[in-house]
C-alpha cells in the first residue's frame, strides 16, 4: 500500500477503533463497580456467600455480560493499532495478529461463562442443601462437577496469556514506528505483563483506562497531538536515548557590502623603491 493507501483507511475506520477504546473503559468500570457490591464466590468456604450470590445472580449475570462486552471491545483497537504498525515496518510479523484476537476474546468469553457457572452453582447449592448431608461437601462437588465452571477456569489462562502478548507486541511496534511516544508504549507493555502479576479482573481496570486514552489519541483528541507518523503515512522512528540531534548549519553572516567584492583593486605597491629609500636611510646613518 502506498502512502495515500494507508492514510485513507487509517482515517476511515479511526472512529470505529477510537469510539471501541474509549468506551471499554466505562463497560468495565460499570461492572467492577456491581460485582463490587455483590458477592462472589470464594470456592475455598462460606457456604452461606453462595445463598447471597444465588440471591442477586441477576445482577452478577448483567455485570458479567457487561464487562465482558469491554473486553471483547479491546480486540477493535488493538486490530487497528496492530494494522497502522504493519503498514508502516515490515518487521510486524503477520502471524502476531491472532494475539489481538485469543487474548479479548478467551478473557471475555471466560468472564461470562464463570458467571453463568456461578449462577448454576448456588442455584443446585440452594435447592440441594435442605436436605441431609454435609453441605461443605456439596458444594465442592457442585464446583467440580460444573462444566462451565470448568470451561471458564481454562479458558482464562489462554485468554491472560494471549493479551500479555497482544499488549507487549503491538504497543512496542507502535512505538518503533512513532505511532507511540516511549512513555504510552511503556506503559502499555507494563500494564500488560501485569495480568500475570496481580488478579486479571483488577489489572484490567487499569488496561481500559490505557485503551481510553488510546481511543482519544485515534481520533486526534490529545493535548499534544498524535505523533508526526499518524500524518505522515510512514514510520518516523524516535531518537534512540543518548543520540544526539545535529542541529541544520546556520547560514553564515557576512560583515559588509557587496561593493567590496566588487571594488577597484589597489595599485601594486613598488618594493624597490622602499628598498631605495631603506639603503639610503642606512648611508645617512653611517655618515
Amino acid at each position: 500500500m502506498n502512502r495515500q493507501e494507508i492514510l485513507s483507511r487509517e482515517r476511515e475506520y479511526a472512529k470505529v477503533a477510537g469510539v471501541a477504546a474509549i468506551a471499554s473503559a466505562p463497560l468495565y468500570i460499570v461492572s467492577s463497580y456491581l460485582r463490587g457490591t455483590s458477592p462472589v464466590l470464594d470456592f475455598s468456604l462460606a457456604t452461606e456467600q453462595v445463598r447471597v450470590a444465588h440471591d442477586e445472580s441477576a445482577s452478577q449475570l448483567i455485570a458479567a455480560v457487561i464487562g465482558g462486552l469491554g473486553i471483547l471491545l479491546l480486540a477493535v483497537p488493538l486490530f487497528y493499532l496492530f494494522r497502522a504498525a504493519q503498514a508502516r515496518s515490515e518487521r510486524v510479523a503477520p502471524p502476531m495478529i491472532g494475539f489481538v484476537f485469543i487474548g479479548p476474546v478467551l478473557l471475555g468469553a471466560a468472564t461470562i461463562i464463570s458467571a453463568i457457572a456461578q449462577d448454576q452453582i448456588a442455584s443446585d447449592f440452594v435447592a440441594q442443601s435442605g436436605q441431609s448431608g454435609d453441605i461443605y461437601t456439596l458444594f465442592h462437588d457442585l464446583v467440580d462437577d460444573s462444566t462451565l465452571a470448568s470451561v471458564g477456569s481454562n479458558l482464562a489462562l489462554p485468554g491472560i496469556l494471549g493479551m500479555v502478548v497482544a499488549m507487549v507486541y503491538v504497543p512496542l511496534q507502535s512505538m518503533r514506528v512513532g505511532l507511540l511516544t516511549r512513555f504510552f508504549a511503556t506503559l502499555g507493555m507494563a500494564l500488560g505483563a501485569s495480568l500475570i502479576l496481580i488478579p486479571y479482573q483488577y489489572s484490567l481496570l487499569a488496561v481500559s483506562i490505557w485503551f481510553a486514552w488510546l481511543g482519544f489519541l485515534f481520533l486526534d483528541r490529545v493535548p499534544n497531538g498524535r505523533p508526526p507518523a499518524w500524518v505522515a503515512g510512514e514510520a518516523i522512528p524516535w531518537p534512540r536515548p543518548g543520540d544526539t540531534v545535529t542541529p541544520e548549519p546556520k547560514p553564515v553572516v557576512v560583515e559588509g557590502d557587496a561593493n567590496e567584492v566588487f571594488a577597484e583593486p589597489a595599485e601594486p605597491v613598488d618594493h624597490s623603491a622602499r628598498r631605495d629609500r631603506a639603503r639610503k636611510r642606512k648611508r645617512k646613518r653611517r655618515r
